[in-house]
């Protein structure tokens, strides 16, 4: 089977407004769990702020010198998800997100390909309990060498994590839904919410853990707190 991992910088958080600074893919095989054709490109026309600098290293110069048109980078990832069964990424929605907007701008339909998220569709014990979910802390748990933001070594070590499980079983995860659900806890027991590998949502000041629909009751029932549903099924 072939994956196409995605994996995308961005000036900014909104795909409404915010435009793709770089882009990085591989074809990955799952049958030799290896990269067959990989590639990475900056993407003209965004505008690197001093913060995404800081974070990604990459700088307006960069971008401008080097980077490809947005149409050259979009047709370069419709070229190789031809040769796909499925997309993959870490925190995919995020990504899908942004490529679908700029495929709504140039009037492109958008990619169906079905996708796995390494952030939540492992098998459960990939997930250590009171860590986060986030690549970097995933690849150190997996002893995998990681540099994160840059978009082609976030996705090769996404893909490298997804190789050390059965792709079958990861698969058949990926077709649960992912939810959210949020603990009911005030300041005094928020560590309890931590321990259980909740993030603090600052924007609506509650913690929240996305997982799947399927471990709800269970979270539910385990929890030393209140657990809300707060997401529909998607």
């Amino acid at each position: 089977m072939k994956i196409l991992g995605v994996d995308t910088e961005t000036e900014g958080l909104d795909p409404k407004k915010h435009k793709i600074t770089e882009i990085g893919m591989c074809l990955y095989d799952t049958d030799a769990k290896a990269p067959v054709r990989v590639s990475g490109f900056l993407v003209k026309g965004g505008l690197i702020t001093a913060e995404i600098e800081r974070i990604t290293g990459i700088t307006q110069t960069m971008l401008d010198t080097y980077g490809v048109s947005p149409e050259a980078g979009l047709s370069a990832i419709y070229g190789l998800a031809q040769q796909a069964e499925y997309l993959c990424g870490h925190n995919f929605q995020f990504d899908r997100s942004f490529l679908d907007a700029e495929a709504k701008r140039q009037g492109k339909a958008l990619i169906t390909l079905p996708h796995i998220d390494t952030r939540t569709d492992l098998p459960p014990e990939a997930y250590k309990k009171g860590k986060s979910a986030s690549l970097k802390y995933l690849c150190c748990d997996h002893k995998i060498y990681f540099t994160a933001h840059r978009a082609v070594s976030d996705v090769l070590a996404t893909l490298e994590l997804l190789g050390q499980y059965d792709i079958r079983e990861v698969i058949e995860r990926s077709r649960i839904p992912n939810v959210e659900v949020r603990a009911v806890v005030d300041y005094s027991e928020r560590l309890l919410a931590k321990e259980r590998s909740y993030y603090w949502f600052a924007e609506l000041k509650q913690w929240r853990k996305p997982m799947k629909l399927s471990e709800v009751d269970a979270e539910k029932v385990a929890a030393p707190f209140s657990v809300v549903l707060v997401e529909p099924p998607k």
